[in-house]
């Protein structure tokens, strides 16, 4: 699906030339990367925990939703040889539901370890059974072995197939961080809900596995749920592909990062790769398995992940089945048993669940995910130091993962005016101002009128003519792998921040954004080092609707992390200064929080423009030094 609203927004975004960073123009799914290494635990636990919040945070599950009631729907069994078969509904989200097929064990004791089966992007869904892969076929296996098996589908597939679309994409959704991965994501927390909610389900010895685009969904789900103590992707983990369908790219998700990293996460749960010649995981013998079993070896847990290859296309075949059967007994059921028995599928007709009302549609489960998003900031809002800590370590984490703190870009290029005489540290401003020459003429004025009250001024254009590269069109799910325009423009003001603070010149630094760069320095300043105060333009930006941020300020996540009310509480108890903003809610947000704190009159609005807010400081400066000298 892709809007008019969509093309439009794409053709305007590649119509701006983008920066280069970490040494090339941009990233993309079929890059090669190196695995990287790491020194010993600590540093990769500390790695696995970005991780970990940065997979949350992409798919738009940092806070989590509230966990509704499931409102399990069942069919009476199935009795087949060793196991029986349920057909089942679950509402994952309000009026959103996820349809599956439910496999128990006949005969065997009690209580049992459970698997979750998600399919892949295998043509007939859940009910693929063919040579390459037989979904139903793998699940009566692990039933008949003594596991319950929960086979659940896609968003898009099987019985939602004509009722929900499985891929779109749209800049709004991106704001909010709404897609198809977080619902699939969101869909398999809830399955795995579903299955320990089950009484004869073991809890301690759950286990998941599923090849492709499911092998995409199981270590994203084994990545940030430890309920999940054994996995098994099949044919997904490269270095050089990380997933071709937008089910697989929320935006944010593999900024420096890759699915090798991703699927080390499990460690030092136990873990198989299965890989094969004839598609992306050709080189896991040599490249993504001894990546991984590093992680392991940092554990001291090498026995805990293995790797078995074929010589097969895309597959999740009998071959490789069993080698999943047999890791999955060892670590489920303490013994060795890898064999496939003959298995014969249900028919389609009788493995359909019946779905309680149709799917909401799209646009309104989108809707209905913004406005509870928008009700957890609010729900969450700080009225006291304690709770403005949890504040920030939940939407202040977001905020950062959004604008990429943890990344420096390379080679600021700050304009410096210092006094004409100086013999001790002093105060500094760093000016932020779009390129066109209203502003930068106003800029240059301001900066000026700082250096003559004895302060070192410094200005910044983020990323002038001449820094750029051009994208090429065709590279898919761009703001998966690159951060866009505004949020490298936020990064400079970061930067730059930090370069000023190093100097030893330098006592404490006022930030100032104008016109356009207001909100590119609030947001700058929020995730850098500490400013004495932030006096920023706001008058392009009202956070009750989404089209300022999407014409302006397009950064994916950013209203889903609270935008500059989660800025605002980022810089409270430093100085604040919002200029020309009519935005009512926002205003009563940042008194509150400041007001929580005691800091209340370290916040101001202004009508006038920051540079006649800022301009009028300087003469008020230039005042008290005439008196000093008088």
């Amino acid at each position: 699906m892709c809007s008019p609203h969509r093309l439009l927004f794409w053709a305007l975004l590649f119509s701006i030339s983008m920066p280069a960073m970490w040494g090339q123009s941009y990233r993309h799914l079929d890059q090669e990367h190196t695995p990287k290494s790491y020194a010993n635990l600590e540093e990769w636990l500390g790695r696995a925990e970005e991780l970990r919040q940065r997979i949350l945070i992409s798919s738009g599950l940092w806070p989590l939703p509230s966990r509704t009631p499931l409102n399990a729907s069942l069919s009476e069994p199935l009795i087949r040889k060793g196991y029986t078969v349920q057909n089942v509904s679950l509402e994952t989200y309000p009026g959103f539901h996820l349809v599956g097929n439910l496999y128990r064990p006949l005969g065997k004791p009690q209580p049992y370890p459970a698997i979750l089966s998600p399919h892949g992007h295998w043509k007939n869904g859940r009910f693929e059974d063919g040579p390459l892969s037989s979904v139903p076929g793998r699940a009566i296996n692990f039933a008949r072995r003594g596991s319950i098996v929960f086979s659940y589908s896609m968003i898009g597939y099987n019985e939602t197939k004509d009722l929900f679309p499985h891929r779109f994409e749209e800049p709004d959704y991106e704001l909010w961080g709404f897609g198809p991965l977080g619902l699939q994501l969101w869909n398999s927390l809830r399955a795995l809900d579903f299955l320990i909610s089950l009484p004869e389900v073991d809890s301690d010895r759950i286990g998941l596995t599923g090849a492709s685009g499911g092998g995409t969904q199981t270590f994203l789900l084994a990545a940030v749920d430890q309920r999940v103590r054994v996995a098994a992707p099949v044919n997904m983990i490269s270095a050089h592909f990380q997933g071709g369908c937008i089910c697989e790219n929320a935006p944010l998700l593999r900024l420096g990062a890759n699915n090798v990293e991703i699927g080390a996460l499990m460690a030092p749960r136990p873990l198989m790769l299965i890989s094969t010649s004839g598609d992306w995981s050709a080189r896991t013998p040599a490249i993504e398995f001894p990546a991984i079993q590093a992680v392991y070896r940092l554990f001291d847990a090498e026995d805990h992940v293995a790797n078995a290859h074929f010589q097969y296309e895309h597959n999740y075949n009998q071959d490789s089945r069993e080698a999943v059967y047999g890791w999955f007994s060892r670590w489920l059921h303490g013994r060795e048993s890898s064999k496939e028995e003959p298995f014969e599928v249900e028919p389609e007709a009788d493995l359909r669940a019946s779905l309680p009302s149709p799917p909401l549609p799209l646009a309104e489960l989108f809707a209905n995910f913004a406005l509870k998003a928008k009700g957890q900031i609010e729900l969450h809002r700080p009225s006291s130091w304690s709770e403005l800590s949890r504040y920030r370590k939940t939407f202040g984490t977001a905020l950062r993962h959004a604008l990429q703190a943890s990344v420096d870009p390379a080679d600021v290029k700050l304009r410096a005016l210092a006094p004409e005489s100086r013999n001790q540290a002093t105060r500094a401003v760093l000016v932020v101002h779009p390129r066109d020459e209203t502003s930068t003429a106003e800029a240059k004025n301001l900066a000026e009128s700082y250096r003559d009250q004895g302060w070192l001024a410094f200005l910044l254009n983020p990323y002038p003519e001449g820094d750029e590269c051009s994208p090429p069109e065709a590279v898919k799910y761009w703001t998966t792998y690159n951060p866009t325009v505004a949020s490298l423009r936020i990064a400079q003001v970061r930067q730059a921040l930090k370069d000023i603070l190093r100097r030893a010149d330098v006592l404490s630094v006022d930030l100032v954004g104008i016109g356009e760069a207001g909100a590119w320095a609030l947001l700058g300043g929020a995730t850098g080092p500490k400013v004495r105060r932030t006096l920023a333009d706001l008058k392009r930006f009202s956070t009750a609707s989404d089209d300022p941020f999407l014409k302006n300020l397009f950064v994916p996540l950013l209203r889903r992390a609270g935008d500059f009310r989660t800025a605002a509480a980022m810089l409270v108890p430093t100085g604040l200064t919002l200029c020309g903003s009519a935005d009512d809610s926002l205003k009563q947000w940042c008194e509150e929080v400041y007001e929580s704190v005691g800091a209340a009159d370290m916040l101001r609005f202004e009508n006038d423009s920051a540079v006649k807010v800022a301009g009028a400081f300087t003469q008020a400066l230039a005042v008290k030094r005439k008196e000093k000298v008088l």
